[in-house]
């Protein structure tokens, strides 16, 4: 057993698992000739260990480019589509290979950052939590958290409450008194949906400003006809494609923006600006935020920064974007 403080070898992990050096290494490659139940073994007692051997078991005596994983909710949204084209673009000049996963369909989305963990130098993870990863000496770095939730790894802080309260004084100037926020009902989306409402509730003299639960892609525009048949007179929707659909919706049903209603988004995507009206939103730099991120992962690669603490972390804030939509 490695000795606290230690990092574990593959001397470890042999006597761990019972097994020879070489099988340890023919199991950490993915190599033939051992059987599942060795392998399984294997790898529970690497992950037990946080054993992580040079150039991750590949036995190269030269390592090769830097590979940095990015796990990350769903590709399938926009948003996260344009972080992992960021983040490529960011290691471009590092001359780092950049490997993408996937965690939201996985029925354990912290088993897919774990694994893809065992394949690159460096991990990140936005919408998937990394902070129970151990890479004994990997830079584990958490996006969209913060240092007091994920002490234990670095982390990349985006801020939106001084963004929100601008959308606040920006629709109270506006006449907005009727506000409805839209959320995706996922466990992901209550959080951002919970400062929304404490950031509008000003606007609206009696009660709380109203949640109406909708379904992105099949489920909104019955819903919105019923929103809107209740007086609403502004949308603030979870994210840049909910309400780039509520516009189309909208359009469809001859209701004008903004004059019969203002819509909002969050995230500031490309596609926000591509649409007319163009979208009022609380916007965030991705391409910053990729900047940002692998700065911090090529300071803890060369040791100028700490694994965690208060100087693995950064922030980029969100900001108001004010356009025609509102």
């Amino acid at each position: 057993m490695s000795r606290p403080g230690r990092r574990a070898t593959i001397i470890d992990v042999a006597a761990r698992a019972g097994v020879s050096r070489q099988t340890v290494s023919r199991a950490m490659n993915d190599m033939p000739g051992i059987s599942d139940e060795t392998r399984d073994r294997v790898m529970a007692a690497a992950e037990e260990l946080n054993y992580r051997p040079s150039r991750f078991g590949r036995g190269l005596v030269e390592q090769g480019p830097t590979t940095l994983g990015l796990v990350v909710g769903t590709l399938a949204n926009h948003y996260f589509a344009e972080l992992g084209a960021a983040v490529v673009r960011a290691c471009a000049p590092h001359g780092w290979n950049v490997v993408l996963a996937e965690g939201e369909d996985s029925a354990h989305p912290e088993k897919a950052a774990a694994d893809l963990s065992r394949r690159v130098d460096a991990l990140v993870g936005y919408g998937v939590a990394t902070a129970g990863i151990r890479g004994g000496g990997m830079p584990v770095v958490q996006l969209d958290g913060t240092a007091e939730h994920v002490p234990d790894v670095g982390v990349v802080e985006l801020p939106r409450e001084q963004a929100m309260t601008d959308l606040a004084a920006h629709l109270r100037e506006r006449g907005a008194r009727r506000p409805v926020v839209l959320d995706l009902g996922t466990d992901e989306s209550a959080g951002r949906t919970r400062a929304l409402v404490a950031a509008l509730d000003g606007l609206v003299e009696d009660g709380q400003v109203p949640v109406r639960v909708v379904d992105a892609r099949t489920g909104h525009p019955e819903a919105l006809r019923a929103i809107l048949a209740e007086g609403a007179d502004t949308l603030v929707a979870f994210n840049d494609e909910l309400a780039v659909r509520l516009l189309r919706a909208l359009r469809r049903d001859g209701v004008a923006v903004p004059g019969d209603v203002r819509v909002t988004g969050v995230d500031g995507l490309e596609i926000s600006t591509l649409v007319s009206p163009e979208l009022t939103t609380l916007a965030i730099d991705i391409d910053e935020v990729a900047a940002v991120t692998v700065d911090l992962v090529a300071g803890m690669l060369a040791g100028r920064v700490p694994l965690r603490g208060e100087d693995a972390h950064r922030t980029v804030p969100y900001r108001l974007e004010v356009r025609e939509s509102t």
